[in-house]
Parts: C-alpha cells; sequence; structure tokens
C-alpha cells in the first residue's frame, strides 16, 4: 500500500468536502445539488445524537442497576432480621445450668 497515494487522496477528498460544505452553507441549500449533502449531514447528526444518547442510557441504566441491588441487598439484611440473629454474649447463667 502507498501511504503517498492514500495521503494525497484524503486531502483531496478533505478539500471536496470543505468546498461542498462552503456552499451548501450559504443561499446554495435549496439547490439540487446540496441535497444529498443535506441529507447525509443530517444522517450523521442523527448518528451522533443515538450515539451520546446510548452512551447516557448506559449510564443512567448502571446507576439504577446498582441502586436496585442496594434496595434488594437492604430488604434481606433489615434490622429485624439483624436482631434476630446478633450475638449478645457469652450467657453464663445457661453456662452454669450445663455444668
Amino acid at each position: 500500500m502507498n501511504f503517498d497515494r492514500l495521503i494525497g487522496q484524503l486531502s483531496k477528498d478533505w478539500e471536496w468536502l470543505s468546498f461542498v460544505t462552503q456552499y451548501c452553507a450559504g443561499k446554495n441549500v435549496g439547490k439540487p445539488f446540496c441535497e444529498d449533502f443535506k441529507w447525509w449531514a443530517l444522517g450523521a447528526a442523527a448518528l451522533a445524537a443515538v450515539i451520546v444518547a446510548g452512551w447516557m442510557l448506559g449510564k443512567i441504566a448502571r446507576v439504577y442497576g446498582n441502586w436496585r441491588h442496594r434496595r434488594k441487598l437492604a430488604k434481606v439484611a433489615d434490622a429485624e432480621t439483624m436482631n434476630k440473629y446478633r450475638w449478645s454474649g457469652d450467657d453464663h447463667e445457661a453456662e452454669g445450668e450445663r455444668r
């Protein structure tokens, strides 16, 4: 693969995109030449919005999952259950009876 040709082609593509952007950003946005560019730009903006929304929903889902897990654990180990199994020390009276 010839990297010089690749870089040259990318440079030409960038110049063409720059020209189309400048041409269509002005008063020429309604011309048929700019219709395709307009739809590609709207598609790229929609794709970017979907990616950002997915990232945000992923963060919210992770926080919600952690909250739900903590809530579930709190139901398992509530205060009444913990008091039922709490160790209150050695019961010396019971030991004396066993002797």
